[in-house]
C-alpha cells in the first residue's frame, strides 16, 4: 500500500518505524478531544461573553436560559462550565440528556435523580430506593407545579436544571409543560432556573411559541469562533502537548474549520498524531493533509452522499465549484450566507450559479432555507458538508486555503 500523500519524507523514516511517546500521545488526546465536551475552562476558547451572560441571568435577573446552535459550536461544553462555576457558588445543579422519547415525566424525574440526596430536606415519598432527590416529588404523574414547589423541599438558596439535547424530544406536549413549569416558576418566585440546551436556529423553533413566558426567558444562539479564537486552540493545545502546529498550518486549519470548535479539535488531534508519529516537535502542512484525508474517510456516510450526490462524483465541475464558493464564502456568525437572485440569476459569495443549480442545491436537500431569520438567508442543511467540502478541496488542490469572511 502506498504512503498516504506528504506523510513520508523521502530517506526518512516511515511513522510506523518510530515508536511515539505514549505520553505526549495521551496529553493529546487529553488536549484534543473532538468526541467529548471539554470540561476545563482553560481549553474552552472564546466562550467567557455567553458564560457571563448565562451566569446574570441565573443570579441577578432569575431568568431562564435557552441555549441553542448547531452541532459542533461547543453547547455541551459550555455548559459543562456553567454547572461547575454554578456548585462552586453555591447552587444544586442537576443535569438530564433528553431522548427521542422523553417526555415532561422522564425529565424532571431524571434532573430530581441527578441532584444530590444530600441536599433532600422535605421528603414527600418516604422510599430510600429513590435515587438523588426523586423523593421531593409526587408518585403520582408530576404536574408543573410540582417543579416549581421543588426547591421548598431542598436544602438550598437556588436550583439550576440542565436539559441537555431538548431538541431530539418528539413530544409536543412535553415543551408546553416545559412553558407551563418555567411560568409558575417565576410567577411564584421560585428558587430555580431551567437551562434547556439543543439544535436550534430560533428559541421559538426549540421550546415554541410561549409568548406568556418570554420576559422569564434568555435565549442565548451560540455563535461561530473567530478566526483568533479557532487559532487559539491549537496554539494552546499544542503548548500542553508540548508541539507547534506551523504558522501555515493553523492558517488552514482556521479556513477549515469556519468557526467551528469541533472541526478545530478534529484537526488538530489528527494532525498532531501524524507528527507525533514521526518523532517530530511540529506540526507541519503534510501532517494536516493527512488528517484531512482522515477526516474525509472518516466523515458522516449521509456527508458524502450528499456531496457525491449532487457533483456527480466531482463529474459536474460547475456544480463542484459553485459549492466550493458557498462554503469558503462570506458568511454570518451562525454559518448562514445570504443567496440573491438577479434576472433569474443566483449568486452566492459572488459567485453566479448555472441555470438550474440553485433548484437542484434546494431540491436534493444539500441546503436549507432559514425562514425564522430572513427570506434570503440559508445554510447548508448538513453542517459539516461545509468542512467536508474545504478539506476535499485542499486535498484536490492543496495548501494554502482561504474563505470569504464574515458579515452581521
Amino acid at each position: 500500500m502506498p504512503p498516504r500523500p506528504g506523510v513520508a519524507r523521502p530517506g526518512g523514516p516511515s511513522p510506523t518505524d518510530i515508536a511515539p511517546s505514549p505520553s505526549q500521545q495521551h496529553a493529546l488526546r487529553e488536549v484534543f478531544t473532538p468526541t467529548r465536551p471539554q470540561r476545563s475552562s482553560r481549553r474552552v476558547s472564546g466562550r467567557q461573553t455567553e458564560l457571563l451572560r448565562i451566569f446574570r441571568a441565573i443570579a441577578l435577573d432569575r431568568a431562564h436560559v435557552v441555549l441553542y446552535g448547531e452541532r459542533g459550536r461547543g453547547k455541551t461544553s459550555l455548559v459543562n462550565l456553567v454547572a461547575s462555576a454554578a456548585r462552586s457558588s453555591g447552587y444544586m445543579v442537576g443535569r438530564y440528556t433528553c431522548s427521542f422519547d422523553s417526555c415532561f415525566e422522564d425529565i424532571v424525574r431524571g434532573l430530581a435523580r441527578d441532584l444530590p440526596k444530600s441536599m433532600l430536606a422535605a421528603p414527600i415519598v418516604q422510599d430510600d430506593e429513590l435515587e438523588g432527590c426523586e423523593a421531593a416529588l409526587p408518585r403520582a404523574r408530576v404536574q408543573p407545579r410540582d417543579v416549581a414547589a421543588l426547591p421548598g423541599r431542598l436544602a438550598g438558596r437556588h436550583v439550576v436544571l440542565i436539559a441537555d439535547e431538548f431538541d431530539r424530544v418528539e413530544d409536543s406536549a412535553t415543551r408546553t409543560w416545559f412553558a407551563d413549569a418555567i411560568k409558575q416558576a417565576s410567577d411564584r418566585g421560585a428558587a430555580i432556573s431551567f437551562i434547556i440546551v439543543g439544535v436550534s436556529d430560533s428559541l421559538e423553533e426549540l421550546v415554541g411559541r410561549h409568548p406568556s413566558i418570554q420576559r422569564n426567558i434568555l435565549g442565548l444562539a451560540l455563535p461561530l469562533l473567530t478566526d483568533t479564537e479557532i487559532d487559539e486552540i491549537l496554539v494552546q493545545g499544542g503548548r500542553d502537548a508540548a508541539i507547534e502546529f506551523l504558522p501555515e498550518v493553523r492558517h488552514a486549519v482556521v479556513n477549515v474549520a469556519r468557526g467551528v470548535p469541533y472541526v478545530a479539535q478534529l484537526l488538530g488531534l489528527h494532525a498532531g498524531t501524524e507528527a507525533i508519529a514521526r518523532a517530530s516537535p511540529e506540526v507541519e502542512p503534510p501532517d494536516l493533509l493527512a488528517a484531512f484525508r482522515r477526516a474525509v474517510d472518516e466523515a458522516d456516510p449521509r456527508v458524502a452522499a450528499i456531496y457525491q450526490g449532487i457533483t456527480g462524483g466531482e463529474r459536474d465541475r460547475g456544480m463542484l465549484e459553485s459549492l466550493r464558493a458557498i462554503a469558503a464564502g462570506e458568511q454570518d456568525r451562525y454559518a448562514r450566507f445570504i443567496v440573491s437572485e438577479q434576472e433569474g440569476v443566483h449568486y452566492i459569495a459572488d459567485h453566479w450559479l448555472e441555470p438550474g443549480a440553485w433548484e437542484r442545491l434546494m431540491d436534493t436537500g444539500t441546503v436549507r432555507a432559514c425562514r425564522s431569520i430572513g427570506p434570503d438567508c440559508f445554510a447548508f442543511s448538513e453542517p459539516m458538508l461545509q468542512h467536508y467540502i474545504l478539506m476535499r478541496e485542499a486535498l484536490d488542490r492543496g495548501l494554502p486555503l482561504h474563505n470569504g469572511g464574515a458579515f452581521g
